[in-house]
Parts: structure tokens; C-alpha cells; sequence
């Protein structure tokens, strides 16, 4: 519940004891009524009084009492305050208590004038403050000693000043809690600001090799160690610890300084001055979140080759990319977008300065075809590895024979992979070698004996938690080349960022539990710390995060953008489609029984594959705070669609379906649109493909195909439409080597029968000759070796 300022303003006077109780005259009688000491506020009696209450405090006001007094302490715990006493002794003991609170406020209004001052020279520490004039700021000193007892010694010192001395342990005590005290109780406090902080300072130079030259690629660190600004040596460090008091005789004057920090500032000097840094942990340093203990680096400096790699790096996302315009990445150079170029760029500089880089651009900006084109870009001749979840491995296939063709790809899937001699037979005739991540573990024993010449980790996410098995797979394959694709760099905290560094730039964020303590830690406290800014800082290197309302990139992406979504059969949905071809090959093929085998192929496709991918691709749109249309031709796919989402998700969705009457019709429609954050709203095609409005969605998802591209728009302009104005998404789900996959290639051809599609929808399936329908809606076996083509040179 949101306070108002009144009532923060009364617990804050609470929380400080700035109340005293009263008895006041209202209407209904006298109240005992708890009051502030500064403006009157009726909620410090509602707070003070709700937290006394007690199961007696109902019979209060209906108990008799002795003596006023003890009515009047009842009253202050019950819940009305009412006391019921003779009117007169009440008036009496009103103005006894008026005179007492009197003199109380006077007293917090005479404090606010006195002014304590902290002194420390050679010759120690003392209290100083202005000598009091008259009996309400007397008094009001006089109460300080109760709060800080030493300052019962106070004695006048000349004619306008009055101090006491303090010995080492009453000085520690006064500015460790003695001090904020005095500040607490309405006085003023001056002169504690004697803390000196303890910090470091790094530089880097070359390291030497044993044979006397310089280190292309180590650093030597030298660490110096400054405290309240000036530089000290191991010996010093020791002598201010044998002081064994936080306040310490340091360079002419008295100073107060963390002997945590110091033991930690010794510990730094001893281990680390001198030691040899690896390039990831120099640039780590010179990034600002290299770890000298637990010592803040305050400065680095470094010098050669590393300045100006640094410098380099800063500038690495300016990068156009004018490089691909040659070579065997000269074709998909056209095709790529101007943001899509530099993401190539980027990916290439730091992969080939010996760094990973984490592509997080936000969901269907590209990252799939950028990475392809950082793969044409490479002179490395050994196999890219790309490790992905099950449910993207069809579309890395697709799109590598889209916009690589020349390149050879081997998918390491399913029960008919390679193992292991004719994995590594096929992985020498191989470009690109796809896998899963569950795969990556069962079969690491000869993925790792493989030289690899780069590696890609699409939905990175998958090892955001280190102690998992991917995770150290993965960091033990040891590839030079690695770029990891994701669209939620973090998903829960910012530890989620430190397992996927560890793969792309080992040692870069230090060991584990220091970027935990270094890190996770404050930032969870406040987002705003100094340790995100420094973090977000030394990163920005090695993360390029892209979002589809940038200005820049909005307004090369267009109004529409489709994208294809490929899904594997099961093992399950390829038995059941092969048994549905069996079964219409054995019988007399009528025009009716070909309409029969259609649908009963496409609800096949419409299993388990598909469910699968839908859920990944709504978590990614959920996560970005957006919305989706989905839309089947199937009701009672829609029903599973929506049970799917219901259990994985923990809520329903609105589905819309033809048999709806007009009332739960519009009662669907205004669930979602007026459903406060991300949702998705399940449409029959044929009840939802026309005269609805819904421009909140940005993304719309084909489940099936229509096979008619004007109802298939028809539906899309539910959300592309005027008022909508962002970028909207359409993902066409396929499943490959199905029907549906051959009916899309025609589509995409610019040929008589695709015109013909326009109008007819699945009309020209029926009228085609048995041999050439027999064709379209076999089944595929998987992606073999054997489809290899060879790389272009």
C-alpha cells in the first residue's frame, strides 16, 4: 500500500521517538492521544496506538481504575483513547501534562542550535562546541551527556567555547555511533569527516620472457597502494595494523581508517604486485573491474599494444563492415541490413583480437544470418561448431542453405548420427557441424577431440547456470573463435551473465565467488550502484544489444518483417505421417480421400515439434513485454495450443474460435486487449482472420498454413494495421520435410502455379497428377551427410 507523505512523515517521527503522549479535549469527551513534537499530525497517534494494541485493549474504556493516571495509561494502548474520568481532574492533569511537553519541545527546539564540532590534532581529540547562553540551550546541553557520556567533562575553555577531551577509545566511539547519535536527538554534528579511504592503483606493462625480451601477449602488474590519497608501502601498511585502533597518527594528522581495508590493501601488495596477467584479465583491469582483493582499483594505466587494443575495443561497434563486400561473403553482404553489416564487423574484430562476443540483439533482428556471415568472413578452414536447443536446429539448416549454400553442414541429431569414426570421417568433409545441447553433453567425449575453428552458442541462456553439464561442456571444448546468440542477456539477476563470459572470455569477471561479492550482490541491493555502472562499463566491449525500437534500427526494419519457423517431426509424428501416406496409398485415391489425407498431414505436423517451438518463441516475447496473435485453422488445435500454454505459462489465454457465440466473442477480444502486460490470443484463422482490431500483438504466428497468402494477410492485418506502431513480426511456421515445407518452396517461386495459389489455397493439390502429389507430400528422411555441397572459394 502506497503511504501518503502524511503518514510517511509520522512513521519517520516514530521511528526516531520524536512523540510524547497527551490528554486532549474532543467532542465525545477527553482522549488520551499520542503527539509529535513539531507540527501536529494526526496519524503518529493511528501509528503509535495500532502497534500497542492488545487482545485486553477492546475492554478498555470499560474498566475501572484507581486513579486517573493509571485510566489514562490504559487509554493510550485502547483503540478509541477515550478516558472516562471526572471532567475536572482530567482539565487538571491536561495542564500538568501541557507544561510538561511544553518544556520538551523547548528543549528539541534549543538542541537544533547547538553544534558539536570533532577535533583531532597532535596532541589528540576533543568535543568542542560555542558556549550555551540561557537556561533553555543550559538544558539542552546538559541532555547531550545522556546520549554521549563523556560530554558530562565539558568545561569552558575560553569565553565563547566549551570542549572536553577524549582519550583513543572514547574518540573511536564518538565517530563510530556517539556522533550519528547527537544527530538523532536534534543536535548538530561537525568535523567527523576524518575517514581516509583505502585504494589501489594498477598498471600494466609487457612481461618479461624468460629469455630476457617482452611478452606479445602477458602483462606484468605492478599494484600500488594509496590511502587518503597518498602512497604507502608494505612496511607502513604494517605499522598503522600494529596501531590496533581504527584512528591513527597518519602523515601530521589524525585520520580513521577501516582496518578490514588495510589487512585487505596488504594482502594486494603481497600477492599481487608483479604477477602475470593473462590478455582477459589485463583487459579486465583496464576495464576498471579487475580484482585486487577486496582494494576499490581506483586507476589503471596501460601501455604497447594493449592501449591500443583498449582503444580499439571502445571503438569496435563503430565498425561498418566495409570488409565483406569481397570474398565468399560478397552475396549475403547484399542482403544483409546496414546494422546487420556492423553486427558482423563487430563479431569478427574481437573474435579475431582473441575475444568472445555475445550478440544479444532483441528477437528477430537477425542474429542467425549476422553469425553466418561472421562465418563466410573467416579464413579458418576447420568446421564451425553451432551447439543450439533441439527446436532451432531445423532453422540453422534452412537458413545456412539460404544464405550459405556453398557451405557444407552436417546435422549431429537423432538415432542415425555419426558415431564416432564416421562422425570424424564427417566432420572432415564438413563446414558447419549442428548440434543440440543435450547432445553436447552425451556425445562431448568426440566433439571435444575435434579441432574446431569456431564455435556459436545460439540461446546462450541454456548455460547461464555454470554448475550444469552444458556448461561445462562447453568451456572444456576450448575453441579459440566463440560468439554466443541471445535475445535475454539476462534473464533473473546479473549472475546469469557471469557463465556465459566464463565460455567467451575466460577469466575476464574473475573467479565465481568474487563477482558474486563484487557484483550480484550490490546490485541486487540497488540497481543504480556504482558497481552496475562499472560492470555495464567493462562489458560494453564484448555484449552488442540492439533493440527493434531503436530509432536507428526501426527504421530500417520496415513496417512488416516475416520470418520462418522451422520444426522437426518427432519420432512419434513420423510414424503417424507415414502410416496417414500408407494408408491413402492403399486405397482407390478419390477427390474426397486426397482432401482427407491434407488435413490429416497437417494436424500431424501440427504436434509436438511446433507446440515446442511456440512455447520458446512466446517465453522470448513475453520477456520483451510484447504480445502475439496465433492462429491455427483448427479449433481443436487451438484448444491444445491453449492447454499447452495454460500449463506452461500458469494462466489461460483468450481463444477465439467459430463456435463462440457474439457475446463470448467480444468478451475474448476484450480480455485481450485490455490484459495488462505481455499475452497471446489463440485464433481460429477463419473466426479471426477479418473486422478485429488488435494492434497491441507485434508479433503474429501462422501455427498451419492456409496456402493462401490473402487470407494468411487477411490475418495478419488483425494486428499490421493502422494505429499500430511498431514493427510486426510474422512467424510462418514449417515443418520440414513435410508438405508443408514443398508447398512453402512454391510459394516462394515465382512461377504459374504459385499465382494460382492466390486464389485456389489447397484447390491445386487436388488437381495435380498422382506422381507429382505423391512428391509434395511425402516425407523426407532427415538431413544426412550426403547433401554436403562444398564450400565456395
Amino acid at each position: 500500500m502506497k503511504l501518503s507523505p502524511r503518514q510517511a512523515e509520522a512513521l519517520r517521527a516514530v521511528e526516531k521517538g520524536l512523540v510524547f503522549p497527551d490528554l486532549v479535549r474532543e467532542d465525545d469527551g477527553w482522549h488520551a492521544r499520542w503527539r509529535g513534537t513539531g507540527e501536529d499530525n494526526p496519524w503518529i497517534d493511528e501509528c503509535v496506538r495500532s502497534a500497542n494494541l492488545t487482545p485486553l485493549s477492546a475492554d478498555a474504556e470499560d474498566q475501572r481504575h484507581e486513579t486517573l493516571h493509571d485510566a489514562w495509561l490504559l487509554a493510550l494502548r485502547s483503540r478509541t483513547g477515550l478516558v472516562r474520568w471526572d471532567d475536572a481532574e482530567c482539565a487538571a492533569f491536561a495542564a500538568e501534562l501541557r507544561e510538561w511537553h511544553c518544556g520538551a519541545e523547548e528543549d528539541v527546539a534549543a538542541r537544533k542550535g547547538i553544534v558539536f564540532r570533532f577535533e583531532a590534532g597532535g596532541d589528540g581529540f576533543r568535543v568542542a562546541s560555542a558556549a550555551p547562553r540561557g537556561r533553555r540551550a543550559l538544558r539542552a546541553l546538559g541532555q547531550a551527556a545522556f546520549v554521549f557520556g563523556p560530554l558530562r567533562g565539558m568545561r569552558r575553555r575560553d569565553a565563547g567555547t566549551i570542549a572536553v577531551e577524549l582519550s583513543r577509545s572514547e574518540a573511536e566511539s564518538f565517530l563510530r555511533s556517539g556522533a550519528r547519535e547527537l544527530v538523532d536527538a536534534g543536535y548538530s554534528v561537525e568535523g567527523c569527516d576524518i575517514a581516509a579511504k583505502v585504494v589501489a592503483e594498477a598498471e600494466m606493462r609487457p612481461a618479461e620472457t624468460p629469455e630476457g625480451g617482452r611478452s606479445d601477449d602477458a602483462q606484468s602488474l605492478k599494484v600500488k597502494i594509496l590511502v587518503d590519497g597518498e602512497p604507502v608501502d608494505a612496511e607502513e601498511i604494517r605499522f598503522l595494523l600494529d596501531q590496533k585502533s581504527s584512528l591513527v597518527f597518519f602523515r601530521d594528522r589524525w585520520v580513521e581508517i577501516d582496518r578490514a581495508e588495510l589487512r585487505e590493501a596488504l594482502r594486494a601488495l603481497e600477492r599481487g604486485d608483479g604477477r602475470t596477467l593473462s590478455v582477459n584479465e589485463a583487459v579486465a583491469f583496464a576495464s576498471g573491474i579487475g580484482a585486487i582483493g577486496a582494494v576499490e582499483l581506483a586507476s589503471v594505466r596501460a601501455h604497447g599494444w594493449l592501449r591500443g587494443l583498449l582503444n580499439e575495443l571502445k571503438g569496435g561497434k563503430d565498425l561498418l563492415g566495409a570488409e565483406m563486400a569481397a570474398g565468399p561473403s560478397a552475396a549475403l553482404y547484399q542482403a544483409l541490413r546496414p546494422y546487420q553489416r556492423r553486427g558482423v564487423a563487430w563479431m569478427r574484430f574481437l573474435t579475431d583480437h582473441g575475444f568472445g562476443a555475445l550478440l544479444a540483439d532483441d528477437m528477430g533482428l537477425g542474429k542467425t544470418v549476422q553469425t553466418i556471415g561472421w562465418m563466410l568472413g573467416q579464413a579458418e578452414r576447420r568446421p564451425f561448431l553451432v551447439v543450439a536447443p533441439l527446436t532451432l536446429l531445423p532453422n540453422w539448416r534452412h537458413e545456412l542453405a539460404r544464405f550459405a549454400p556453398g557451405l557444407r553442414v552436417y546435422v549431429h541429431q537423432g538415432g542415425s548420427r555419426q558415431l564416432p569414426m564416421g562422425f570424424l570421417r564427417t566432420v572432415a568433409e564438413s563446414d558447419v557441424v549442428i548440434t543440440s545441447y543435450s547432445l553436447l553433453v552425451r556425445d562431448h567425449h568426440i566433439l571435444r577431440d575435434t579441432e574446431w575453428g569456431g564455435i556459436v552458442l545460439d540461446e546462450a541462456q541454456a548455460i547461464k547456470n555454470p554448475d550444469t553439464q552444458a556448461a561445462r561442456a562447453v568451456r572444456a571444448l576450448g575453441v579459440r573463435r566463440r560468439v554466443a546468440l541471445t535475445g535475454t542477456p539476462i534473464e533473473n539477476s546479473v549472475a546469469d551473465v557471469w557463465s556465459v563470459e566464463e565460455f567467451l572470455n575466460p577469466t575476464f569477471l574473475g573467479d565465481r565467488k568474487s563477482f558474486a561479492e563484487r557484483f550480484v550482490k550490490p546490485i541486487a541491493a540497488d540497481e543504480r550502484s556504482a558497481a552496475g555502472a562499472r560492470l555495464r562499463r567493462a562489458l560494453e566491449p564484448f555484449v552488442l544489444r540492439r533493440l527493434k525500437d531503436d530509432a536507428e534500427i526501426a527504421g530500417e526494419l520496415g513496417p512488416k518483417r516475416e520470418v520462418k519457423e522451422y520444426c522437426a517431426l518427432s519420432d512419434r509424428q513420423r510414424a503417424d505421417y507415414e502410416a496417414a501416406l500408407e494408408d491413402y496409398r492403399a486405397g482407390e485415391r478419390r477427390q474426397g480421400d486426397v482432401f482427407a489425407l491434407l488435413t490429416r498431414l497437417k494436424l500431424i505436423c501440427d504436434g509436438d515439434g511446433k507446440t515446442d517451438r511456440l512455447v520458446e518463441l512466446l517465453e522470448e516475447i513475453f520477456a520483451a513485454g510484447e504480445s502475439a496473435l496465433v492462429f491455427t485453422q483448427y479449433a481443436k488445435v487451438g484448444a491444445k495450443i491453449r492447454s499447452v500454454l495454460a500449463e506452461r505459462f500458469g494462466r489461460e489465454f483468450p481463444f477465439l474460435h467459430g463456435g463462440l457465440d457474439a457475446r463470448s466473442r467480444e468478451a475474448e477480444i476484450a480480455r485481450f486487449c485490455g490484459e495488462e502486460g505481455p499475452s497471446a490470443f489463440v485464433l481460429s484463422l477463419r473466426a479471426g482472420g477479418f473486422g478485429l482490431n488488435l494492434t497491441k500483438a507485434t508479433h503474429v504466428v501462422h501455427f498451419d498454413r492456409w496456402w493462401n497468402p490473402a487470407v494468411e494477410n487477411q490475418a495478419t492485418d488483425r494486428a499490421h494495421r493502422i494505429g499500430q506502431t511498431k514493427t510486426v513480426f510474422v512467424h510462418s511456421f514449417i515443418t520440414e520435410g513435410t508438405l508443408e515445407e514443398r508447398v512453402d518452396e512454391m510459394l516462394e517461386r515465382k512461377s504459374r502455379v504459385a499465382g494460382s495459389l492466390v486464389a485456389s489455397g489447397e484447390a491445386f493439390l487436388r488437381s495435380m497428377a498422382p506422381e507429382q502429389f505423391d512428391q509434395v507430400v511425402s516425407l523426407a528422411s532427415p538431413a544426412s551427410p550426403a547433401s554436403h555441397q562444398k564450400m565456395r572459394p
